[in-house]
């Protein structure tokens, strides 16, 4: 068994909400490499790859991770934020809560950034970052961003808000590192509140704490998101400063 010792829910239990969330990646970490392997049918509705799709590199671990970065990753970044590849040209990109994988990285032509509070907790599970080209991580929470004023052409986040401490003082920390009339759009989570997934967002939260940001509206608002079928009671919601071309 991957836990040995305690059950993955009394381990949750638990847990603080960040240890519940690492927990959480290292039980899919597991999954990764059973779905690599074919011992399980598909995860996330991704099906286990071909054997022509997988990515070969010097253990199952990290062949895992990059091949689901490829058939999983970078498609649900595109399908769920609703653009092309090529929407952040000649830009500098920042990805909120960004995860174990650079996802953004599926934007090309842009310079990439990638903000993350659990950067350590990731690298001490075992996920790869050296296989990756163009881009910067960010160590560090949505409420303090560690750059400049005005830094970043372009702001972006998947299913990631909802797991900030404060989003009131997360908005007003973009709202700082993003240029006046800066591109935005976020993918939402509507949930009831969890120990890793803690905020509460409803149409009325979200366009209050971003009042700030100009023509921002509702693009899409659907029950499901690529790879996901949530409860009948939460929904996604993406919501922007600008339509796609």
């Amino acid at each position: 068994m991957y836990y040995s010792r305690i059950s993955k829910k009394l381990k949750e239990m638990l847990a603080s909400k960040q240890e519940a969330e690492s927990l959480f990646w290292e039980d899919f970490l597991c999954k990764l490499e059973q779905w690599y392997r074919g011992d399980i049918p598909d995860l996330f509705k991704t099906p286990c790859p071909r054997e022509e799709e997988k990515i070969r590199v010097s253990n199952i671990k990290d062949s895992s991770v990059l091949t689901w970065f490829k058939l999983h990753q970078q498609v649900k970044y595109l399908k769920d934020l609703q653009l092309t590849d090529q929407a952040f040209s000649g830009m500098r990109l920042l990805d909120i809560g960004a995860g174990p994988m650079p996802s953004a990285t599926v934007f090309k032509s842009c310079k990439i950034y990638c903000l993350e509070p659990l950067l350590h907790d990731y690298l001490r599970i075992g996920f790869p970052f050296h296989y990756y080209d163009d881009f910067k991580y960010i160590h560090a929470n949505a409420e303090n961003i560690p750059v400049e004023d005005g830094f970043f052409d372009a702001v972006i986040s998947v299913n990631a808000i909802d797991h900030v401490d404060n989003l009131n003082e997360t908005s007003l920390e973009i709202r700082r590192v993003l240029k006046d009339n800066g591109l935005f759009r976020m993918h939402v989570h509507y949930h009831k509140a969890t120990k890793w997934e803690p905020m509460v967002i409803t149409d009325e939260v979200f366009s209050e704490a971003f009042s700030w940001c100009k023509n921002l509206h509702k693009i899409a608002e659907t029950k499901t998101s690529y790879g996901l079928s949530p409860a009948s009671d939460e929904t996604f919601v993406l919501w922007s400063n600008f339509n796609s071309s």
